[in-house]
């Protein structure tokens, strides 16, 4: 018994050895992933004739697939964001935005999985102005454009942290051109 015991460790150990000689196969990051996370937005509200600018916080919910054996995928992005108090008015200002577009993949950085994209769809603005005995809603629904890039941390082959999101978000709003700047950071489940 005790020979069999030393030559069973001994198997383990060489093959322990042996399997520490190899080199290590990349992760392999599944087609779709859904993201849900924090968003901060630094919204340009030029032409409002309400306010400049002003910070937003709020959320942004993603779903991404990505195509079979190639990089190239498609993206639906769904953003709330609002500050409560604009100024010491008391002025509501919400922005919500739906886009879509390509997006493409930088597989694995060591740790980390990279993708750049480009989105295009609708941004909606919602103005809530306190007024003596009323508030006054100002609403503007029109276009929206975003670039930018995206680093994921890999957690596990079905689970990522979102470090950054950083995008460029061009709007038309009140026959005035806008632009601002999100963040967002979350959560990643890929399948």
């Amino acid at each position: 018994m005790r020979r069999f015991t030393v030559l069973l460790v001994c198997v383990l150990l060489l093959g322990a050895v042996a399997m520490a000689q190899m080199e290590p196969a990349p992760l392999e990051v599944p087609k779709t992933e859904f993201y849900i996370g924090y968003a901060y937005q630094r919204a340009d509200t030029s032409g409002s004739n309400i306010v400049n600018s002003t910070n937003l916080n709020g959320f942004a919910l993603e779903a991404s697939h990505y195509l079979k054996n190639i990089n190239l995928g498609f993206t639906f992005d769904i953003g709330r964001t609002t500050n409560s108090r604009v100024n010491s008015t008391g002025i509501k200002y919400t922005r919500t935005s739906y886009m879509a577009g390509p997006t493409y993949r930088i597989h694995k950085i060591g740790f980390f999985t990279a993708n750049v994209h480009a989105l295009a769809g609708v941004d909606r603005d919602n103005f809530h102005v306190p007024e003596p005995g009323t508030v006054i809603i100002y609403q503007s629904t029109d276009a929206a454009a975003a670039a930018g890039v995206t680093l994921d941390g890999n957690l596990s082959r079905h689970l990522g942290i979102r470090v950054a999101q950083i995008d460029y978000l061009y709007t038309h709003h009140d026959n005035t051109s806008q632009g601002s700047f999100r963040y967002t950071g979350g959560v990643v489940v890929r399948f």
